[in-house]
């Protein structure tokens, strides 16, 4: 069990095992994996390294710069992108599922890989 302060800043309890992806932006850290979505303040490798799950993250790119981190056990796909899931400047070169939800990404699918299983996927 964690607490996490949301951005709305009412303190809720998770089972942070169930973190999938976090996703950092100017409205903060999304994370998902919890049946609703959760938005906090704390910066994403802050917020990872207080619940004890830096390892379990790979940290990737999408295809807008962001970045996108990802537990790797939570990742059941790899494969290049679909032309649909290409945006416009061809930054895409992979997508992963996670947790039923497609996520597509800058690195290439090997990288992907690399990562996902070097943070506890068995891709």
């Amino acid at each position: 069990m964690a607490e996490i302060r949301t951005s709305a800043g009412i303190t809720i309890h998770i089972d942070a095992g169930n973190i999938g992806t976090l996703t950092g932006g100017p409205g903060g850290t999304m994370l998902a994996g919890l049946g609703e979505a959760v938005t906090t303040a704390e910066a994403p490798d802050a917020l990872l390294l207080r619940l004890g799950l830096g390892a379990d993250f790979a940290r990737l790119t999408r295809p807008d710069g962001s970045p996108l981190w990802v537990r790797g056990s939570s990742v059941s796909l790899v494969r290049p992108p679909l032309p649909t899931e290409i945006p416009p400047g061809g930054t895409a070169k992979a997508t992963l599922v996670v947790g039923g939800g497609h996520q597509t990404v800058a690195e290439d699918v090997a990288a992907v890989l690399s990562a996902v299983n070097a943070h506890g996927g068995s891709l």
